[in-house]
């Protein structure tokens, strides 16, 4: 104890401080303290052993009277709060350069080894009184907080970030001719030109945008991103259970949403073309999950022949399908995807033919296969594929997933 008197008086004759930053010095030592009590204490002593008068310390030269002022800045930070919807917080700080050097500094040259920092400090005290005042409706998250308050002394400012609110669900696409995600103009890249009429898109409407309004209008969200495990090509349908997908608001005022409700709007104004089911909130780690993983499909597709195939010919090529596939990147895709070589296999296949010259089939796969050059071969760039198996051109005429794993 006479260790702390003693460096605690080398440094209150070489600065003001306040009670906070006398403590901090000293942060380690002692538990169930704060670190204004901690100082205060030490206050009290060096003045009983001094036999000198008690005084409260006026200003502070280590935060420049910031942790005198946590009152105001919790003040200034609930009010920075008002009228969002969150059940979980936590606060930061952004100090000048100057001061984090000078306590760094300071710590140094007294050899502190125990002390701690100012921002530390500071967002601890800010977050004890937010967290009384927000009793019943908010407490501290160090994880994840829904809301995350920013004590910015270099421009003496609060700011307030709002974490996204993810939402999970899947989609159906009952029409052809609608992209996943929102197309910009090839033309105009989304500024509006006459080649798009002035929408800045190449597709009036998206799943994305049939889908997130709802969600965007109830969250008072500032934008909405997609995420998909996936996509269909634009002409083909996603039928069956749908498509797992993961809705992310981005800084929404209010976080407790009735999906349910918004289940029946998003299905309602879509009119027939998009329907959503099984709608739950979620997490981030959901988004990292749908993208790493590779689900796998069945899909069945409408095909013709060049000429006449029979039953037996036709058999025999759709068992030559199953097992591994080499594709090259489609050419209808590779001006905007890597021309690799990738490996995907097809785990089983089933058709009937319709006539000589037109079947329909069902293949179930690997994520990641072009279904559609699997059947039509894409000039040799995928094999084995049934045109190569068959010996003659094959058209895939229309397209559906009918499941999706995950």
């Amino acid at each position: 104890m006479a260790e702390i008197l003693k460096l605690a008086r080398e440094l209150l004759a070489e600065l003001e401080l306040c009670d906070f930053c006398l403590g901090r010095q000293f942060a380690q030592l002692g538990h169930g303290l704060s670190n204004r009590d901690r100082g205060r204490a030490i206050r009290i002593l060096l003045s009983l052993e001094e036999d000198k008068p008690f005084a409260e310390p006026g200003y502070c030269q280590l935060c420049l009277g910031h942790l005198l002022r946590v009152e105001e800045w919790a003040k200034r930070a609930l009010a920075a709060v008002e009228g969002l919807e969150f059940k979980s917080f936590l606060v930061g700080s952004h100090l000048p350069e100057f001061l984090v050097e000078q306590e760094r500094a300071l710590q140094e040259r007294y050899h502190l080894e125990h002390g701690g920092r100012l921002n530390h400090d500071l967002n601890r005290e800010v977050g004890k009184l937010l967290e009384a005042a927000l009793a019943g409706r908010a407490e501290v998250d160090l994880q994840n907080p829904e809301v995350t308050i920013l004590l910015d002394l270099v421009w003496d400012r609060v700011e307030v970030k709002l974490s996204p609110l993810f939402i999970s669900g899947r989609y159906r696409k009952l029409i052809r001719g609608i992209p996943q995600t929102h197309w910009p103009c090839r033309a105009c890249r989304g500024k509006g030109c006459e080649r798009c009429g002035f929408t800045g898109k190449r597709y009036p409407e998206s799943v994305e945008e049939l889908i997130s309004p709802p969600f965007l209008e109830a969250s008072q969200g500032r934008a909405a991103v997609f995420h998909g495990s996936g996509r269909e090509d634009i002409d083909a349908r996603m039928l069956g259970e749908g498509r797992p997908f993961v809705l992310e608001i981005r800084e929404p005022r209010v976080r407790r949403l009735d999906l349910a409700a918004l289940e029946r709007e998003v299905n309602a104004r879509a009119k027939g073309k998009v329907e959503v089911q099984g709608l739950a909130f979620t997490t981030r780690g959901e988004v990292e999950r749908l993208k790493a993983a590779r689900a796998g499909k069945l899909y069945r597709a409408r095909v013709e022949f060049a000429r006449p195939v029979s039953e037996e010919e036709f058999e025999r090529a759709l068992r030559g399908l199953v097992g591994p596939i080499s594709q090259r990147t489609p050419k209808r895709v590779v001006h905007r995807r890597a021309d690799l070589i990738r490996t995907r296999r097809v785990w089983e296949v089933e058709g009937e033919l319709s006539d000589p010259q037109s079947a329909t089939i069902e293949v179930r796969c690997d994520g990641g296969l072009y279904v559609k050059e699997l059947l039509s071969g894409d000039e040799g760039r995928t094999t084995p594929s049934l045109a190569e198996l068959l010996g003659c051109p094959v058209k895939v005429i229309e397209l559906d997933v009918l499941e999706v794993e995950g």
